[in-house]
């Protein structure tokens, strides 16, 4: 016999007490996104500018199809239904698989298309698996971020998240570091094969750690939907969430310069990626306040003076030893992207709280707000053209 949906006046809020446990998930989001930038320098010393260039349009262009379908606004609302709900993932998610695993290759077989576009002058079986990777990765950025989220709804616990995150990479970097000492010398296409067989492994791990399902009806598939595009655009992020100012460079200039700008990037994620984990970790716990407007209105404060001061911080250390930073890690062929890279920590970390204040808003069922704040306010596309063109023409100088 099906449970009845206890809805949100139900759920109890006893988790959001027990910050300590979800901060595991925080520093883990940072320690992984740590090892991916370690990943990026190892990469960049294996395949040098050109070859970097080539790996970072990859996976930019399957980042992009992840964020404006599946992996946008949809992992939020998955997270906030089952917090709201009590359901859990095998239940509340059954019956959405396929469907979801359509319109991802839908969206991935597109960014490949552009891929073979830029590359139309040397098309040739590189590019074919290039393309072929574009799609893989989509599909998997799209399923780690729902996989994540529904973790999160369904109240796992926080140590298993963090490790489902953690160690693979840690694996990835040690396999690719490994390769490297040994005097291995993978190629864009190699490289790209390893992170998805890695990536993979992930996927697994977070499947086997969902709860099993207890016969619960699935979730309404129209109020799921009907949520997803209420917060679509916030969650996106138009501005830093499509990495169109990296797609343009790479586009426009070619995969040299696109591996100098994203040693630049690298810097500025571990700001950003930060900023994602605490809204992760506020958007359930404020979902489940709602019954108690006093606690979430204390747990709102605090978390926002907490993640403000937090980033400041990290900013700034960051700000003051990027050129050291690039010139010891990516080396000295990369310092062309120190000035660029001080900038973008600055404006990932401005553009990062915002995701805090995003989550804010979706778990008191507001998330419209951003989505639509974002989409009619002219400095969200004009900033990002600006940033686009601004980077374009510092590039173009350069070289």
């Amino acid at each position: 016999m099906n449970s009845p949906d206890p809805g949100p006046a139900t759920a109890a809020p006893a988790t959001a007490n027990k910050p300590a446990a979800w901060w595991m998930i925080a520093l883990a989001g940072v320690a992984t996104q740590f090892l991916i930038m370690v990943n990026g320098v190892i990469a960049a010393r294996m395949l040098g500018v050109e070859g970097r260039g080539q790996v970072v349009m990859v996976a930019i262009l399957a980042g992009a199809a992840s964020q404006l379908t599946l992996g946008g606004s949809l992992p939020n609302a998955i997270t906030h239904k089952l917090a709201a709900t009590g359901r859990n993932t095998r239940d509340g998610l059954r019956g959405f698989v396929g469907r979801w695993l359509l319109w991802g290759s839908l969206a991935g077989a597109v960014a490949a298309l552009y891929l073979v576009f830029l590359e139309r002058a040397d098309l040739d079986s590189d590019v074919a698996l290039l393309a072929v990777a574009v799609v893989l990765m989509a599909l998997q950025a799209m399923a780690s971020r729902i996989l994540v989220a529904a973790m999160l709804g369904e109240e796992t616990p926080p140590l298993t998240v963090a490790l489902t995150s953690l160690l693979p990479q840690l694996v990835l970097v040690v396999v690719v570091g490994t390769a490297l000492a040994l005097g291995v010398r993978w190629n864009a296409v190699e490289l790209l094969g390893v992170t998805i067989l890695c990536t993979g492994l992930v996927l697994l791990a977070r499947i086997r750690a969902l709860a099993p399902g207890r016969g619960d009806q699935p979730l309404d598939r129209v109020e799921l939907n009907a949520v997803a595009r209420r917060t679509h655009i916030g969650s996106v992020g138009p501005i830093d969430g499509l990495g169109l100012d990296r797609i343009l460079v790479g586009s426009t200039l070619g995969s040299a310069a696109l591996g100098l700008y994203s040693a630049a990037f690298a810097l500025g994620g571990l700001t950003n990626i930060l900023a994602i984990c605490l809204a992760m970790i506020a958007l359930p716990q404020i979902t489940k306040l709602q019954t108690a407007p006093d606690q979430e209105r204390a747990f709102v404060r605090g978390w926002l003076v907490m993640s403000a001061l937090l980033m400041g911080v990290v900013a700034l250390g960051l700000v003051l030893l990027t050129e050291p930073v690039i010139r010891l890690t990516f080396g000295r062929e990369f310092l062309d992207a120190v000035p660029v890279a001080r900038w973008l920590v600055v404006g990932c970390g401005l553009l990062g709280f915002r995701r805090v204040l995003t989550a804010v808003l979706q778990g008191r069922s507001r998330g419209g707000v951003p989505s639509w704040s974002s989409s009619l306010s002219p400095p969200s596309w004009l900033s990002e053209s600006c940033g686009v063109l601004s980077s374009t023409r510092w590039w173009a100088w350069e070289w």
